[in-house]
């Protein structure tokens, strides 16, 4: 059974200071979609350092409109968009099944967020949706509406801060959640 860790606060991303490293845009983007899904200007995509960040922005608005629109349709399997050139550090990370999304924004142990509604039913449950396909999610903090996942990324690829279409679970030490 999962509970919030003793220092998460849930927060509005207004309320969120969010750790960036050395960037405030996002520099780095990999993302892997189901099988025969991949959207048209992804075939070329290059897969290396400050990728995102190399993209004219009108190439880089269209790119990530189609993103959101294949998390919506369930046409992605999973997602990492970091501030580090290399995707390594400063980054969020979406990991889809079963129709669910999970999600958390992991800033080197300066940070963990992830979207988060405690007060659901169901919120200490198992998600079956995990981050990095390692940890796994309480319902609380997994998002069944795949459209508002796909405008929570867009967002964060847009202006590099958390969505306020939600609340976040936000721990400084870690996880927000336990298991």
């Amino acid at each position: 059974m999962f509970q919030l860790n003793p220092k998460t606060e849930i927060l509005s991303a207004e309320q969120v200071d969010l750790p960036t490293g050395d960037f405030s845009r996002i520099q780095y983007a990999a993302v892997c979609f189901a099988p025969g899904r991949t959207p048209e200007r992804w075939k070329d995509f290059p897969d290396g350092g400050g990728n995102w960040a190399g993209l004219p922005p009108e190439e880089a608005r269209r790119m990530a409109e189609q993103l959101k629109s294949a998390i919506a349709s369930g046409g992605v399997q999973e997602l990492c968009l970091s501030f580090d050139s290399w995707g390594e550090d400063y980054f969020l990370y979406a990991g889809f099944a079963g129709g669910r999304a999970a999600m958390l924004y992991n800033a080197c142990d300066e940070c963990g967020a992830a979207p988060c509604d405690p007060d659901r039913p169901d919120a200490w449950e198992d998600a079956h949706a995990d981050i990095g396909g390692q940890t796994p999610v309480p319902m609380a903090c997994a998002l069944e509406d795949l459209e508002k996942a796909g405008r929570i990324v867009l967002c964060f690829l847009e202006t590099g801060k958390l969505s306020p279409e939600t609340m976040w679970a936000v721990n400084r030490d870690g996880l927000p959640w336990d298991f």
